[in-house]
């Protein structure tokens, strides 16, 4: 419920972008626009950008911007990088790079990551009821520290681009963002073409 003000701010700012939240037919995910999607659970919601990799199949690297929020209530939602994944449409899962495989390739990856940032849902950091985190699991190697584990309070949001290296390529159809909490597992289907 608390997207959803945000997400009409966000269909005004970006004219026609989405009318409103479209089911999807998948437990807990609404379609918001065409490149992102809105997962909304007991734990946590996610938006969920693919704006940018919709644009580079055939790519060494999975770009998707998150935004991720504690779902209402006192509980906080606690998520390690080790269990975000995606799986491909030929259904190998891959699993988030670490900040050592990020540092080591960021030199290829700044640009992309600068450019993905403009189809990611960061736009919808003007959340008045939420604080942002300031932590995220990959920082450039003169930032501050990456965390393998984020912490999410019910009114905080943190949000960044989650990077995949998909060997053999980003291939196009049906992908799964993947992300076992401790009390569910969250999918989010997307379709790349």
């Amino acid at each position: 419920m608390r997207f959803k003000t945000v997400l009409l701010l966000f269909c005004v700012v970006f004219a026609g972008a989405c009318s409103s939240a479209v089911s999807t037919g998948d437990p807990g995910v609404s379609a918001v626009g065409e490149h992102f999607l809105l997962y909304e659970g007991p734990e946590i919601e996610i938006v969920l950008g693919t704006g940018f990799a919709a644009g580079h199949v055939g790519g060494e690297y999975l770009l998707l911007g998150a935004s991720l929020a504690g779902a209402s209530g006192e509980k906080m939602a606690t998520i390690d990088r080790s269990t975000i994944s995606v799986r491909t449409p030929d259904r190998r899962m891959i699993p988030l790079m670490s900040q050592a495989e990020f540092r080591d390739v960021y030199g290829r990856l700044n640009v992309p990551a600068r450019r993905a940032e403009a189809f990611s849902p960061t736009a919808l950091d003007s959340r008045p009821t939420r604080r942002r985190c300031g932590d995220w699991f990959f920082k450039a190697p003169t930032d501050e520290m990456a965390r393998d584990v984020l912490t999410i309070l019910p009114i905080e949001v943190c949000d960044g681009i989650l990077f995949f290296h998909v060997p053999g390529g980003v291939q196009p159809g049906h992908w799964v963002l993947q992300i076992k909490l401790e009390e569910s597992v969250v999918e989010i289907p997307f379709f790349l073409d």
